[in-house]
C-alpha cells in the first residue's frame, strides 16, 4: 500500500516538474522574442531642425522638425530618440550642441554613442517660397497664392561617422480667392491660411516616406480597388492627410521592369492605418490599378507635369499576357 502511494506521490512529483519546466521555458522563449524584437528596431536619433530659408524662424524650423519626428515615430521599426533627450544627454557631458549642419561633427558622434543610436538625422528647412497672383476683372478681383516648401535631410550613421542618406524634397500647395472691385473698391479676396502648413506636410510626408523605405524597408502599397476608389495601407501612421497625391506603379516596377506610373491617386479619407483615394482628373485610369502596386508620394507640381505630359502607362505586357492566357483558360 505504502508503495502504491509513494509512486503516485513520485508520478505527481514527476508531472508538475516536468509542467514548470515547460511553463518556464516557453516563458522564457516569450522574453527572447520579445528583446529580439526590441534589438530590432532601428534607434535613430533626431536633431533639431534649422532655419536654412529667408523668412524661416528657429522656432518654425523647430515645430517643423517635431512634426518630422512625429511622422517616424510612428514607424514599427524605427525608435524615435528625440532632440531634447539629445540635448540632455549633450548638457550631462557637456558635450557642445550640434548647431549647424557639420556632419563631422565629432560631438554628434558622441552624443550618438552615448544613447545608444545607430543613426542621427539632421534636417533643415532651406525653402519657403510663396507666390501670389492677382487678376483684376472688372467686378471679380481674384487672387490665387502657391506656396512651396523644401527640407533637407541627411542621415549620418554613428559608428562610421559617414553620411549615408540625403534627400531634399519639396511640398507645395496652392489657394484660390475672390472678392469684388468695384470702382477702384476692393473686398478681401480670401483667407489663405493653413497654404503654408498643407506645403510643409507634404513635403515631411515625402521625406518621411523615403527615410522609412530607406532604413527600415517600409513601404505603401494598394491593398484594394474597387469601382470608383482605392484603399492603400497607410493612413495617420504615415502621417497622411485628405489632398496628399500619390503616383501608381505596376508590381512589375519592384523588379524595375516598368518605371513609368499606371496613375495619379488622391487622398480623400483617412484613417489610423489605411485610408481612401481615388484617382485624379486625367491622372490615369482605375481599371489599370491592382491590389499590391506601390505608390510613392507626390507634389501638386509634379503631378500637374506628368498630366500635362499624358506618360501614364496602361496595362504592361507581362499583365497583358497574364490576361489573354486567364481569358482563354475560360474558353477552355
Amino acid at each position: 500500500m505504502k508503495k502504491k502511494i509513494f509512486l503516485v506521490l513520485a508520478s505527481i512529483f514527476i508531472i508538475f516538474i516536468f509542467i514548470f519546466n515547460f511553463c518556464f521555458c516557453a516563458h522564457a522563449d516569450e522574453n527572447e522574442n520579445k528583446n529580439k524584437s526590441k534589438n530590432n528596431f532601428i534607434r535613430l536619433g533626431v536633431m533639431k531642425f534649422l532655419p536654412r530659408a529667408e523668412g524661416v524662424t528657429e522656432r518654425q524650423a523647430a515645430a517643423i522638425g517635431d512634426i518630422f519626428t512625429r511622422t517616424l515615430a510612428k514607424s514599427k521599426l524605427i525608435t524615435v530618440v528625440e532632440r531634447d533627450r539629445l540635448d540632455e544627454v549633450a548638457r550631462e557631458n557637456s558635450l557642445l550642441r550640434a548647431e549647424n549642419l557639420n556632419f563631422e561633427n565629432d560631438e554628434l558622434i558622441k552624443i550618438g554613442k552615448l544613447i545608444s543610436c545607430k543613426y542621427i538625422l539632421l534636417g533643415a528647412v532651406t525653402g519657403l517660397e510663396k507666390r501670389t497672383s492677382t487678376q483684376d476683372l472688372w467686378i471679380v478681383n481674384n487672387k490665387r497664392q502657391e506656396i512651396t516648401a523644401v527640407i533637407d535631410v541627411r542621415i549620418v550613421d554613428v559608428e562610421t561617422g559617414k553620411i549615408i542618406f540625403t534627400c531634399s524634397e519639396s511640398g507645395s500647395s496652392s489657394k484660390k480667392g475672390s472678392g469684388f472691385n468695384f470702382y477702384g473698391i476692393k473686398t478681401d479676396s480670401g483667407d489663405f491660411s493653413g497654404v503654408e502648413i498643407q506645403a510643409i506636410s507634404n513635403a515631411i510626408t515625402r521625406a518621411g516616406f523615403l527615410i522609412r523605405e530607406f532604413l527600415a524597408g517600409e513601404n505603401i502599397k494598394v491593398i484594394q480597388v474597387g469601382a470608383k476608389e482605392i484603399i492603400i495601407n497607410a493612413g495617420e501612421n504615415w502621417n497622411l492627410n485628405p489632398g496628399d497625391l500619390f503616383e501608381v506603379y505596376s508590381n512589375e516596377s519592384q523588379e524595375k521592369i516598368n518605371l513609368t506610373p499606371i496613375a495619379i491617386i488622391k487622398i480623400f479619407d483617412v484613417q489610423n492605418d489605411f485610408s481612401r483615394a481615388q484617382v485624379i482628373k486625367n491622372g490615369g485610369k482605375i481599371s489599370n490599378i491592382h491590389d499590391g502596386n506601390i505608390l510613392k508620394p507626390i507634389s501638386q507640381k509634379d503631378a500637374d507635369f506628368l498630366i500635362k505630359q499624358k506618360i501614364f502607362s496602361g496595362e504592361t505586357t507581362k499583365n497583358k499576357k497574364s490576361r489573354l492566357h486567364q481569358n482563354n483558360l475560360k474558353g477552355i
